[in-house]
């Protein structure tokens, strides 16, 4: 009676142990973006970048108050010295302890991942992690994997073109995209966006400590799907520092109710019973022993 007893006290005691998959990566079926080439919007330019040299572009969902998102960005810092990553930092909307969210922003997220958990990965709109538990050994060696996914677009350029009006608060963005279509899903389309970023943001009264928060994206522009064209910009007043920056970033979309033919190097993504079993289950079982239990002493 008594090992029944015992059974029953760790059934229960695992029945609250969360399940949740916080450190499994997982892969998107909704198309990829990638682009990334970027200029100061504090003066003119031109950045052009063949499709072979961008950089993987990492959307991060953070917050000012979020204490584990500092381990996140330390790892996606540490792995900037040596991978090749555009870092934008997406930060809570509608929240009173973060000046930075936007409507674009959030609107963006839930769009096209399903909402944000601060804190968030995604790579190159395709490869997803949440929180700041490690799916391999560390977070540097998960993101460098992630980064190095190769999206195979082939030959192909993406230029973005700035001028800077004489008031310094809006300007004229040009975009060109070269990209050959055999080299994209079938039947995919391609949208292109400017997302407009600042460099740093000051913010001591941050829950989390960092004071200084980088990258942060003050603004999502849509350009539809044209390879190219000429936009008029009106740019967000700067935090602090007059350091905006422009990016031109692409979004391939696969058609919808469509999603990519899966190959058998593709890994299933993770279900919630690759975990630890459910509560529910859980507590059916130590339900079953309790009554087991109870019939026995009353024997």
């Amino acid at each position: 009676m008594r090992s029944v007893a015992t059974l029953l006290a760790l059934l229960l005691c695992l029945s609250i142990i969360p399940s949740s998959q916080g450190g499994q990566a997982e892969q998107l079926d909704i198309g990829f973006t990638f682009g990334g080439n970027g200029l100061d919007a504090n003066q003119s330019g031109n950045s052009s970048s063949s499709l072979a040299d961008l950089p993987a572009i990492v959307e991060y969902y953070t917050a000012t108050w979020c204490a584990n998102c500092v381990e996140v960005e330390h790892a996606l810092d540490n792995i900037e010295q040596s991978v090749n990553i555009q870092q934008f930092h997406f930060h809570r909307n509608n929240d009173s302890e973060d000046p930075w969210g936007t409507d674009a922003g959030e609107g963006r997220w839930n769009a096209r991942y399903d909402g944000g958990i601060a804190p968030t990965v995604v790579f190159n709109g395709s490869i997803k992690q949440i929180g700041s538990v490690a799916q391999d050994e560390t977070l540097e060696a998960d993101y460098t994997s992630h980064a190095n996914e190769d999206l195979s677009l082939g030959v192909g350029t993406s230029t973005l073109g700035w001028v800077l009006n004489s008031d310094n608060v809006s300007g004229t963005a040009t975009w060109n995209l070269v990209v050959d279509q055999e080299n994209l899903p079938l039947n995919s389309t391609v949208s292109s966006m400017i997302w407009i970023t600042e460099r740093f943001g000051n913010f001591p009264e941050g829950g989390n400590g960092v004071e200084d928060y980088p990258h942060i994206v003050r603004g999502v522009i849509e350009l539809g799907q044209n390879a190219s064209g000429t936009i008029e910009i009106d740019l967000p007043t700067p935090h602090d520092d007059n350091d905006l920056q422009i990016f031109l970033v692409h979004q391939v979309n696969l058609p919808e109710g469509e999603e990519p033919e899966e190959t058998e190097e593709q890994n299933d993504p993770v279900s919630p019973s690759d975990g630890l079993p459910n509560i529910g289950f859980i507590g059916g079982v130590a339900a079953l022993v309790g009554a087991a239990l109870l019939r026995r002493s009353d024997l």
